[in-house]
């Protein structure tokens, strides 16, 4: 029986593969023509359409069909591939209407060249200079600039606001994102008014809008989108190519290099990365069941509710049927936790969320992946309201600042949730600003503040309201208890030898002000500075710079008393 079974396996295969191998010249032509072939495939299920997804690149899935977009890199793959697919002819690149200039591009009915693009992007930075400022993320592998725009009151200062960044186009083929985020950036721009959300906005946040993510997919072979593809000039699949904690490895594609060093410079506290395919709104994670043990998200009752919150608020505006896409039973019509439609590693969403500790929630936001010019308006008249609201949404939850006790000087911590947070889903507050936001669902939380150095705190039984903020100062006390016992009368250094930098311990009552010298042994000043003391000790006074050899310390406080010693720098 056995034996049976192997060998109808075996005929399965081979009429598989010779079904490819009927397919595979017509594939080939398809990738060569437009950079890219679309295939269609039943459905094997989870576990191997999970495993599929880690070599072609599947952006779709049904109970019956997964549909997937092959590279020319994946053809060696493809002539292997384990099931029958269905090749499917590009859509008319006709409906994806260019502008005949900016100024027409602007009236966000057609799609903009690429000088136009660039050229929107400066003018309304130019247009509005007190509230926009221009930048780049870096640049793809073709030199096009990755824009983006910042958008806030005081647009040139880094404030102790809550940043948040949209973001679109990451796959060059899915195009409605990319007007739909430049004519939101020019809407908050001019609706820029007393009594106004755009204002309330701008105001209270930090806004980064990126358009587009994969300029080089989107206008690729030419600088008008003739035949956009999915992947960058390297025919990667960037939101398959962020590092991932179940995949070693990973290589980022040069775009994802400086979007990671980009999010990096920021500390954003709700995103979302806009794409075209399918209706749906997708929240963490995207490998789960089959690719990560079954975890779910810390916070998925949050993320369900911000989400149902933006479909909802669709709801009200758009025709019957859309952002509807079901892909679980029981599930919330358009809205569905990543792994419950497919799974994939390597995508940004998971990125921000795991490794950034952000809060990033995936846009579907058309059917159809190259919309038709004569969408735009509609897909804008359902989803502008609900665009600004999502970002309403860093508003709420706890906010607060951490600082050390003494100085009141910002600190870089840990705000952790016992028995709640998982899987990287605490927060920090900004080294910087010391600013940090968590964002919660209602209910009644307990918090544990901790930073290197610092005794940790526990704050209980802070209440979160819907729609409500609470903002806490959180004083962290250094932590003392790795300072040595010193000799009355003297002082007491450590570590010795030192290297970067020297911490000194004054005896107790010595003073609570005092002028710090350091003297080379050569009678050298090399270092000068008054202090006001921690208590009795001071810490991280800094070496950089000085040649290995002897110094003397010289400590001498407003009554003239002074004490000495010496070290040795390595």
């Amino acid at each position: 029986m056995k034996r049976k079974l192997l060998i109808l396996s075996l005929l399965v295969l081979s009429a598989a593969i010779t079904a490819q191998e009927g397919n595979i010249d017509r594939l080939k032509k398809n990738i060569s023509d437009y950079g890219q072939a679309e295939i269609r495939f039943k459905n094997p299920g989870k576990k191997d359409l999970a495993f599929i997804s880690g070599k072609i690149s599947v952006y779709n899935a049904n109970r019956d069909y997964a549909w997937a977009l092959v590279s020319e890199a994946d053809t060696a793959y493809m002539r292997i591939f384990p099931y029958s697919y269905v090749l499917i002819d590009p859509p008319d690149s006709k409906a994806v209407l260019s502008a005949l200039s900016a100024e027409e591009a602007m009236n966000w009915e057609s799609y903009p060249t690429w000088q136009q693009y660039d050229t929107i992007m400066h003018k309304l930075a130019e247009d509005y200079p007190l509230i926009c400022r221009l930048d780049t993320i870096g640049e793809s592998i073709n030199g096009k600039q990755v824009l983006v725009l910042k958008i806030s009151d005081n647009v040139q200062t880094d404030e102790a606001e809550p940043e948040v960044f949209y973001s679109s186009t990451i796959h060059g083929d899915e195009l409605a994102g990319y007007v739909l985020l430049l004519r939101l950036a020019h809407t908050l721009l001019s609706n820029y008014a007393p009594g106004r959300l755009e204002a309330q906005l701008i105001d209270s946040l930090e806004i980064w809008i990126n358009p587009l993510a994969n300029p080089d997919g989107t206008y690729y072979g030419s600088d008008t989108i003739n035949i956009p593809r999915r992947f960058n000039a390297s025919g990667e699949d960037l939101n398959r190519n962020f590092p991932d904690p179940t995949v070693s490895g990973t290589v980022p594609e040069k775009e994802n290099v400086d979007m990671i060093n980009f999010m990096k410079g920021r500390n954003f506290v709700l995103s979302a990365n806009i794409h075209s395919g399918a209706e749906v709104l997708n929240f963490p994670w995207d490998r789960g069941e089959v690719l990560w043990d079954g975890r779910v998200h810390a916070d998925s009752s949050w993320f369900f509710n911000i989400c149902r919150d933006y479909v909802d608020t669709v709801h009200l505006y758009s025709t019957s049927g859309y952002l509807n896409d079901l892909f679980s039973a029981g599930s919330y019509p358009g809205v569905t936790r990543g792994d419950d439609w497919y799974e994939v590693n390597g995508s940004r969403q998971d990125y921000v969320n795991y490794e950034r500790q952000g809060r990033e929630v995936t846009f579907e936001l058309s059917a159809a992946k190259q919309s038709p010019a004569s969408d735009l308006p509609l897909l804008w008249d359902y989803n502008h309201r609900s665009l600004l609201r999502y970002l309403s949404n860093a508003f709420y939850g706890i906010h607060g600042r951490v600082i050390d006790d003494d100085t009141e000087e910002a600190l870089r911590a840990k705000v952790y949730i016992p028995g709640h947070d998982k899987d990287s889903s605490h927060v920090y507050s900004d080294s910087l600003s010391a600013y940090f936001v968590r964002l919660l669902d209602m209910g009644t939380w307990n918090l544990e503040v901790s930073a290197e150095g610092y005794q940790s705190k526990s704050i209980s039984g802070i209440e979160v309201s819907d729609f409500q903020q609470r903002f806490l100062e959180v004083r962290l006390r250094k932590d003392t208890s790795d300072i040595p016992e010193v000799q009355p009368g003297k002082l007491l250094l450590w570590p010795v030898p030192a290297a970067g930098s020297i911490n000194i311990r004054v005896p107790e009552g010595f003073a609570a002000v005092a002028r710090l010298d350091i003297i080379s042994s050569e009678g050298r000043l090399v270092y000068s500075k008054q202090h006001n003391l921690e208590g009795d000790y001071l810490r991280d006074i800094p070496l950089n710079g000085l040649a290995s050899g002897l110094y003397i310390v010289k400590l001498r406080n407003s009554s003239g008393k002074t004490l000495k010693e010496s070290f040795v720098v390595r």
